[in-house]
């Protein structure tokens, strides 16, 4: 999936500029390799030093990807033969070096084996990675259909006669400012797009307070921002080679995503944590001083100096209670394969960490996301009641997530999200009611008359328990005289309103704000007529002929019935349900 830079590139803020280095290094071709030849690489184990550990040539794999080698070496020093390869490694400018012409660099480590005993890796040829220095940036399309990207890009591992896996070295992901256990949840998720090492740092910088990132250089430890601000998530690599304001890193694709636009800044490391499975580089993400612009095979590219346009996210959480409100504010990219997961990740950590309510409590939920261009918002209002505090109330994230996706995915044109607000307002105690009893004026109705349906709505632990609420049917069709009718009563949220399949954004945008709640009581009746759905179109009052011929048709249909619906506001979480039967005089 190849995306544009969707949105203008902020104004370039002052920045350390690239340490100056020739335009195209001394090199040395990967055919031209021997077994034997030794040389060193350079990387990052503490803070921002550039460090260098020992490689010695094992072989070359010829084509093992499409037209590129892998180069195969043995790496020694910087502990490397107790850690092994270490997942933010990617990009290592790998040399060799010659009596009579010095270090030639030969690539990027970028492969390795898990469980691997040895610290063997594979490094990309550097002639296949300093094409991307020039690669020119296309427009992005106006309209664009999106499809949403495969989760780990199965062609990037190299398989071995042995059956062993040659596979790309981790990007870890560091995330701060989250709640432990709005990591797990994700956990999974996050392991889908293959971030195998995700690390939560504690006391990371928030609110643009990062440190700021001395000149990228070959060797520089380097990180890519999803996030940042009150909270932050970033991956780790390394730098190979800098010409000019231009970079090449990695060594290999960070998601294959083609062209893209994610703000990078360097890296200050920790920590390597070893392990027997992959060990890690462990480390806080720095200042942003450019952006990422290519995600290719053989690596990844980008300029210093300019800034990514990120989308602003802005949570308020206030407690209704205690009269008192905490605000978050989270910038987050808006590629498409990220945006929508870290957006429900800022809006479930806010909600959770502001409000860490061990009893039960109540949630009332609006959130809106304004859209570049002449489209309306998309609003979202709800009702949530959790019975374990807030570690019960997953839906919020959720909610936020789910609206990102279907506005990224939507299938019709490329929409941007410009901002995202969410007001969240909690309040402790059970914010539920049941459905007790529900009563008609009588059980024969007339046509031509609406009918006003009480229902009895039970709330725990409350005084007065019982809330008695109207909803009011609209006056039956002539047509329905003599006939029987179910009418089914219960919060919105379980018969939620029929919509036509959308024929444009607008029709999307429209289903969304339309979307029902659990805090919306709602009275259904199906009418008998049978019906059919044709291509978004409800059609009713159909001939039995005309009925029988579209059925057998090769265009979309769904047999259905149409419904009356009437509905009513409340301020609770409404659980339960019931039905009535009602005869019409004829």
């Amino acid at each position: 999936m190849a995306l544009g830079n969707a949105p203008a590139l902020a104004a370039p803020a002052p920045a350390s500029p690239p340490k100056t280095a020739a335009s195209a290094p001394k090199q040395l071709g990967s055919r031209a390799l021997r077994p034997g030849m030794k040389g060193h690489g350079l990387t990052v184990v503490r803070g921002t030093k550039i460090e260098r550990f020992d490689i010695e040539i094992i072989g070359v794999l010829e084509n093992a990807l499409p037209r590129q080698d892998i180069i195969l070496i043995r790496c020694a020093g910087l502990n490397l033969e107790h850690s092994g390869i270490v997942a933010g490694m990617s990009g290592s400018p790998i040399f060799v070096d010659d009596a009579q012409q010095g270090p030639l660099l030969i690539g990027a480590l970028s492969y390795g084996f898990q469980f691997n005993k040895d610290p063997v890796a594979g490094v990309t040829p550097i002639a296949d990675m300093l094409p991307e220095l020039d690669r020119p940036l296309l427009p992005a399309p106006r309209n664009q259909k999106l499809v949403e990207a495969p989760r780990k890009a199965a062609s990037n591992l190299i398989k071995l006669p042995d059956g062993a896996a040659l596979q790309p070295v981790g990007v870890p992901l560091v995330l701060s400012g989250f709640a432990p256990g709005v990591v797990d949840a994700m956990r999974e998720e996050l392991k889908e797009l293959g971030f195998d090492h995700v690390m939560l740092a504690a006391g990371g910088a928030t609110s643009g307070a990062r440190k700021p990132s001395p000149a990228f250089e070959p060797g520089s430890a380097i990180s890519l921002s999803l996030a940042r601000g009150d909270m932050a998530v970033s991956g780790i690599g390394t730098v190979t080679w800098v010409r000019g304001d231009r970079f090449v890193a990695f060594g290999h694709p960070f998601k294959s995503l083609g062209q893209v636009h994610l703000p990078i800044g360097g890296a200050d490391i920790q920590w390597i944590l070893s392990s027997q499975a992959s060990s890690f580089k462990m480390g806080n993400a720095l200042d942003d001083i450019g952006i990422l612009d290519q995600d290719r095979q053989p690596a990844v590219a980008g300029r210093v100096g300019p800034r990514d346009t990120m989308v602003p996210v802005r949570v308020v959480v206030r407690s209704v209670d205690r009269k008192s409100e905490q605000v978050w504010n989270v910038e987050v990219t808006d590629q498409p394969l990220f945006f929508p997961m870290i957006a429900a990740m800022v809006a479930q950590n806010a909600a959770k960490s502001s409000e860490p309510v061990a009893e039960s409590l109540g949630v009332e939920i609006q959130a809106k996301f304004t859209i570049d261009g002449a489209h309306a918002p998309v609003i979202i209002r709800d009702t949530v009641s959790g019975l374990n505090g807030m570690a019960g109330v997953g839906e919020i994230g959720a909610m936020v997530g789910q609206v990102a996706k279907a506005l990224t995915y939507n299938g019709f044109e490329r929409l941007r999200v410009s901002r995202i607000d969410v007001e969240l307002d909690v309040s402790e105690g059970r914010n539920l009611a049941f459905v007790e009893w529900v009563r008609a004026p009588s059980e024969e109705v007339e046509v031509g008359v609406p009918i006003a349906i009480k229902v009895g709505l039970m709330r725990p632990n409350v005084e007065p328990p019982l809330s008695v609420q109207t909803v009011v049917l609209p006056a039956l069709p002539k047509e329905l005289a003599g006939a029987t009718l179910q009418v089914q009563i219960g919060a919105e949220k379980q018969f939620g309103p029929e919509f036509p399949e959308p024929q444009n954004v607008d029709d999307i945008i429209a289903f969304l704000n339309g979307q029902p709640t659990r805090s919306r009581l709602v009275a259904v009746a199906a009418l008998p007529e049978p019906s059919l759905m044709v291509r978004g179109k409800r059609l009713t009052s159909l001939p039995l002929g005309v009925r029988d011929e579209l059925q057998g048709h090769t265009v979309a249909i769904r047999a259905g019935k149409e419904t009356l619906r009437a509905t009513v506001q409340t301020p609770w979480a409404l659980n339960g349900s019931a039905s009535i039967k009602l005869r019409v005089k004829p």
